[in-house]
């Protein structure tokens, strides 16, 4: 079997010790994912070496790190797709709690503040199943985009993020215009107004780094420029219902 150079991030903040990179040879056959890599050091050299993994099949993002510079599913990523020397390292943007485990709660407190949960609209009937027909101008105005396993490698990987820790970043404003684009939701506008806000779309400088590691092939991207329009446009029937007492459309563009 062919040997793999390995070098990963150790830190245990309660030593007050910075971070230091330890590097480490080991055997993996030729199938082997950087999640086995990862095993067999915790199985070998380095027993006490901390990560997070659950579903091992792509599906739960749970093992998202940073390897060789890029962020990506370990579980889901070859070794011999990569290379034979890899560098591992935790999400950034977010505090390590130790090794290469990282603590998510920035990025989930971010996706709480864009109001993530769905609110129907107060005149539906609940007994009644709303039906959206797949040739209508509501089914096309959806974001259907592929679902968002909450990885974290967008917000990783988004550099306004770094820059600005108060950007909701990438997979909350993915999520949002989802809610935004749905014409049964109840809490629309609201919603509309808080991720146009200081910290919300607008920020975005467009980079597409975001999309570049999503392992769903998701583009928050193009999430995060329709949300502009669709807050530019609400804007524009603000003036005009001021105006001439006209109420903004509710089918999202």
């Amino acid at each position: 079997m062919p040997k793999v150079s390995v070098r990963i991030q150790r830190l245990a903040p309660e030593t007050g010790q910075p971070a230091q990179f330890d590097r480490y040879e080991i055997e993996m056959a030729e199938q082997a994912s950087i999640l086995d890599a990862l095993f067999a050091l915790q199985r070998g050299p380095v027993p006490d070496l901390a990560f997070r993994f659950s579903c091992r099949v792509g599906m739960c993002g749970s093992c998202a790190m940073v390897v060789n510079g890029r962020e990506r599913l370990t579980c889901s990523t070859l070794i011999k797709d990569v290379s034979q020397d890899l560098k591992i390292e935790p999400l950034r943007n977010l505090p390590v709690v130790r090794d290469l485990a990282v603590d998510l709660a920035p990025f989930f407190g971010a996706y709480k503040k864009t109001m993530p949960h769905f609110v129907p609209r107060e005149d539906l009937d609940p007994k009644d199943f709303y039906r959206i027909p797949h040739d209508s101008k509501e089914w096309k105005a959806l974001n259907h985009q592929p679902q968002c396993i909450d990885c974290a490698a967008c917000y990783s990987s988004c550099t306004v993020v770094t820059l600005n820790p108060r950007y909701v970043g990438p997979m909350a404003l993915n999520r949002a215009l989802g809610l935004v684009a749905d014409p049964r939701d109840g809490r629309r506008q609201e919603r509309l107004d808080v991720v146009s806000g200081e910290a919300g779309s607008f920020r975005c400088h467009t980079l597409g780094n975001c999309k570049d590691v999503c392992p769903r092939s998701i583009s928050p991207t193009q999430s995060i420029e329709r949300l502009k329009r669709l807050a530019v446009v609400s804007q524009f029937w603000k003036i005009v219902g001021k105006v001439f007492g006209r109420k903004e459309t509710t089918v999202a563009s």
